[in-house]
């Protein structure tokens, strides 16, 4: 039983041992990510303050430059209509009166919802097929 004992409180030491040097290794590394995050942002500081030097140009270099021909630019067709052009499209009028529809028949009120393509309820009644018909009308 002692060696038991022995062997448990050695094996409980080594693991705290174990976790304080991984504790101490994620210290260290939260210390070296900030050291490099500041380094990086004094770096990026600097090169966007320093801005390249710009090369000088000589009498030599621009007499010896010769322009290139730029080719004309053709215009390409604009195939959009134009504002003033566009026509104004009304709504269709009106297949059926208001008034012509209470002398229909449920069927052909039904006919006249599927052509306009309202969805309705085969088992409705004739007044809420009316209904239908008039707020869409």
């Amino acid at each position: 039983m002692d060696l038991t004992y022995v062997t448990l409180i050695i094996l409980a030491a080594m693991i705290f041992v174990l976790s304080a040097m991984v504790g101490y290794l994620y210290w260290q590394q939260t210390r070296m990510m900030q050291q490099l995050n500041s380094i990086s942002l004094a770096l990026s500081s600097h090169l966007s303050s320093v801005a390249p030097p710009e090369p000088e140009e000589t009498e030599d270099l621009q007499e010896a430059e010769v322009p290139e021909e730029v080719p004309e630019e053709v215009p390409e067709e604009d195939d959009r209509a134009s504002v003033t052009e566009v026509e104004l499209v009304t709504a269709p009028p009106a297949e059926e009166d208001i008034d012509d529809i209470q002398s229909k028949t449920t069927k052909q009120l039904q006919e006249l919802l599927t052509k306009k393509g309202i969805p309705y309820g085969k088992r409705e009644s004739k007044t809420t097929l009316m209904e239908l018909l008039k707020a869409t009308a």
